[in-house]
């Protein structure tokens, strides 16, 4: 049986290792990318068949409705595509909010709400979205981000408990610093040399964690092992005051 599945920010960092999980397990997939030379040299790395590339804006909604109506329902949905959002309250302008919000928010939404019923339907499929650690704890001067993250992860833990006695699933990840190059093109590569190692997870990671997660029809997953036994103080004070240090942003 041939399976199906739809992955968005298929070009780079976290999107491209979940593109090799699936290539080197034998899914059929549709890739999506806003930038096209990306997602040809992804392409090319990929070395694959059983690809096609879809070139979308997801901060557009009329191109994702576009793009809704070539895709048939896939058996695993991948909500990955994100930008990063900083700087201090203010300093973000009215359209760099507006798209951010849909791309990581209000599209994933609309997407999901196309195609998980479809997947109820025939009582099968999963649904990942790629939310954040900044979901769970404060993130002066990435405010947007972090509001953005946050209420996805809320969506997607509400959606599933709403799926328990179905075999469709919904899991949210929530990594922390990944080594991608996102950093670089947010302006904030001095976070690179900042943030210790142990911090820092590779994709490769990301994917590992979440797809087990998923797999087992979990609501929520925090990649690597020292993320999830800090988690455990993200609300007490000196954790933020140690967060706040580590993250300031420029």
């Amino acid at each position: 049986m041939i399976k199906k599945a739809l992955l968005t920010g298929f070009s780079s960092g976290i999107g491209f290792a979940y593109a090799k999980h699936l290539v080197n397990n034998g899914w059929h997939l549709d890739l999506v990318s806003q930038n096209k030379d990306r997602a040809l040299s992804a392409l090319d790395d990929l070395d694959y068949d059983h690809c096609f590339v879809h070139s979308c804006n997801l901060s557009s909604s009329e191109e994702l409705h576009n793009l809704i109506k070539e895709i048939s329902t896939p058996d695993l949905l991948i909500a990955n595509a994100g930008i990063g959002i900083n700087g201090s309250v203010g300093k973000n302008t009215p359209r760099d909010i507006q798209d951010a919000t849909y791309l990581m928010f209000e599209g994933v939404i609309n997407l999901i709400e196309h195609f998980l019923p479809k997947m109820k339907e025939k009582d099968s499929g999963r649904v990942v979205i790629i939310s954040s650690i900044g979901a769970l704890i404060p993130m002066p001067k990435s405010s947007i981000y972090a509001a953005v993250k946050s209420g996805i992860y809320s969506y997607g833990r509400s959606l599933n408990e709403e799926l328990e006695n179905t075999n469709v699933s919904v899991t949210v990840s929530l990594p922390g610093y990944v080594r991608t190059n996102i950093h670089k093109r947010s302006g904030l590569e001095h976070l690179t040399k900042k943030i210790p190692n142990w911090m820092w997870v590779s994709a490769d990671k990301v994917v590992a964690d979440t797809e087990k997660a998923s797999k087992k029809g979990k609501s929520h997953i925090i990649p690597g092992f020292l993320y999830r036994i800090t988690s455990i103080f993200f609300d007490l004070k000196i954790t933020k005051i140690i967060w706040k240090t580590l993250n300031a942003r420029k």
